[in-house]
């Protein structure tokens, strides 16, 4: 600052205020704050990546959940263990990306992790004529009750609607095989899934909604008793 210093000759300039001609006034004015429009922003898109973990526990539970449905007959066919192997694929990442970008879409992150308890009952189960279809689960971190069950009700609501529709297919005669099978295994998903025990989906929608789950576990009763029944018959 001059003041700081002693030099000769050296003073403190002094402001003067110039008035702008009328054009240049108007072109710089100050903008009231009720006149500044900001740009909205593009909405935000989540993406999220499967790491090497992820991937790898995605296709130990893919192999432990064909083994469970694969039977000996399967094997020696090799169009029918393609088409186990296909509708499981389908059946069982479906189910489970439902959970995992749901949860992403309420802005959780959440990741796939396979349970190797749960992986070698599910292989054995095929020893058994009821699947036992546990070899992990998506992990959440973050939400509160409503939303961890709606996030719960994402993978089971939509083994009920694939299995409504591989029973359309399967009715209209459209790769009778595959359809058929593709809509029992969804219908075995949905309804395992639902049962409001220990960590399944379950139990997370009924803390959430018992109505909500009453309805989807209905019509997923409803659905396996179809095929049972057909079976039967």
């Amino acid at each position: 600052m001059p003041e700081n210093h002693e030099c000769p000759g050296l003073k403190r300039g002094e402001w003067r205020v110039v008035e702008l001609p009328d054009k240049y006034a108007t072109e710089y004015r100050i903008r009231r704050p009720e006149e500044i429009k900001i740009k909205p922003s593009r909405p935000l898109i989540r993406v999220h990546w499967f790491s090497p973990g992820e991937t790898r526990d995605l296709l130990l539970a893919v192999l432990a959940v064909t083994l469970a449905y694969t039977s000996l007959s399967a094997l020696l066919r090799p169009i029918h263990f393609l088409s186990v192997l296909t509708g499981v694929l389908l059946a069982f990442l479906v189910h489970e990306l439902a959970h995992r970008y749901t949860a992403i879409n309420y802005g959780y992150r959440a990741r796939f992790v396979a349970s190797y308890q749960g992986l070698l009952l599910t292989a054995i189960s095929a020893l058994l004529p009821i699947k036992i279809i546990a070899p992990g689960y998506v992990a959440v971190y973050g939400g509160d009750r409503a939303k961890i069950g709606a996030i719960a009700l994402a993978g089971p609501l939509s083994n009920i609607v694939m299995s409504i529709i591989g029973l359309i297919l399967a009715s209209l005669r459209i790769l009778p095989f595959f359809t058929y099978f593709f809509a029992v295994i969804n219908a075995d998903f949905a309804l395992f899934n639902l049962l409001p025990l220990g960590i399944l989906d379950g139990y997370k929608i009924f803390n959430w909604n018992k109505i909500v789950w009453l309805t989807a576990f209905m019509a997923a009763i409803a659905l396996w008793l179809n095929f049972r029944i057909i079976i039967f018959i």
